[in-house]
């Protein structure tokens, strides 16, 4: 039988502490649901329970943003793309859309639920 090296330790310890952090992170916000949003060096932060339109301007032009019954999404862009309208519908605290040509990052944060934990089945 093979005999454990420090190095080996230290390497399982290392990947045990980051396993145990990013269960115990997961899934920790407080407040209410809220949309954070960034274009450029301005930020604004909407109520994700008030359905609103808001129109952020970037490098390429406009990108529009919809919040309706607890959920946002990028409404209209003028990035040649469109990979910010193809994310979809965004709600859970932790969801994020960005446009990179644009500048526009939408953050979702806020409380969340034990049972709205689960698995991200978003992918592109």
């Amino acid at each position: 039988m093979k005999q454990f090296k420090l190095g080996d330790i230290a390497l399982l310890v290392i990947s045990l502490a980051i396993v145990i952090s990013s269960f115990n992170s997961y899934g920790d916000f407080t407040g209410k649901p809220e949309v954070h949003v960034r274009a450029g060096n301005k930020e604004w932060v909407y109520d994700l329970s008030v359905d609103t339109f808001a129109t952020f301007y970037g490098p390429v032009g406009e990108t529009t943003m919809e919040i309706r019954d607890g959920k946002v999404h990028v409404h209209d862009s003028d990035c040649r793309n469109k990979v910010c309208i193809a994310a979809g519908w965004v709600s859970r605290p932790g969801d994020w859309i960005i446009c990179l040509p644009n500048d526009v990052f939408i953050l979702v944060e806020g409380t969340m639920a034990a049972q709205e934990g689960g698995v991200d089945d978003t992918a592109f």
